[in-house]
């Protein structure tokens, strides 16, 4: 009969061969089949031993180490250089001059006749002149005094000729006004600097001036600005009632 190698009943048969060999090892073993060895005791040898102290090794010291010694640098000595010697200087040689003696002063020799004769001719002329040229402005004063009074009589106959005072009016009351002008004589403004106490007579005074428009006035110029650029009228009604 042929054991096909896949078919389980064929591991029987070895199996159990393996099991009846292990079982006849182990009876073999629990029967002391195999036989004893003889033990052989040795007795140990008595030696007889002491503690012996020894000296612990001392400690090496470390071993020093050298310190190099640090040289220092030698210091650099400096050169310097001599310095050079000042040349002497040369003072200049002072000059001494020469002091020149003065020369005395000579007196101025005194005036003669002739001289002082001359002078009080020329100082009497001089006064004369001077004398002149008073008289002259006087006269001159005088002479735009005489126009200044001409001229003020023309204006005022001229207001009094046009003034239509009120019947109010008394001859004793006074407007004094305050006339501006320009050279050709035109009045320009007109100011109340006074009343007469009678507001109606204030009026008519303002109202105769502006009716008169131009007043005469002197053609020197220098005289109008003078005295005309502004004129100061002082007008009382001369034919009112007492």
């Amino acid at each position: 009969m042929q054991l096909h190698f896949m078919d389980p009943t064929s591991f029987k048969i070895p199996m159990i061969g393996s099991a009846c060999i292990i079982g006849v090892l182990l009876f073999l073993l629990t029967n002391e089949w195999i036989g004893e060895k003889e033990t052989i005791i040795k007795r140990p040898q008595h030696i007889a031993a002491r503690i012996v102290q020894m000296d612990k090794p001392k400690p090496k010291a470390a071993p020093v180490k050298a310190v190099k010694k640090q040289v220092k640098p030698k210091p650099i000595k400096k050169v310097t250089k001599p310095k050079p010697k000042p040349k002497p200087v040369k003072l200049p040689e002072k000059v001494v001059e020469k002091v020149k003696a003065k020369e005395p002063v000579k007196p101025l020799p005194l005036p003669g006749t002739d001289f002082l004769d001359a002078l009080e001719q020329e100082e009497a002329q001089n006064a004369r002149d001077e004398a002149i040229q008073k008289e002259a402005q006087a006269k001159q004063a005088k002479e735009q005094q005489q126009q200044v009074a001409d001229y003020s009589s023309q204006i005022n106959a001229l207001i009094q000729s046009v003034w239509r005072f009120p019947p109010s009016a008394k001859h004793d009351e006074e407007v004094m006004l305050r006339v501006y002008l320009v050279p050709t004589g035109e009045v320009t403004e007109v100011f109340l600097l006074q009343s007469s106490g009678n507001a109606a007579l204030d009026r008519s005074a303002e109202q105769a001036v502006w009716k008169v428009a131009t007043f005469p006035v002197p053609q020197d110029a220098g005289l109008f600005e003078k005295e005309f650029r502004q004129i100061v009228l002082k007008l009382k009604p001369e034919n009112a009632r007492l």
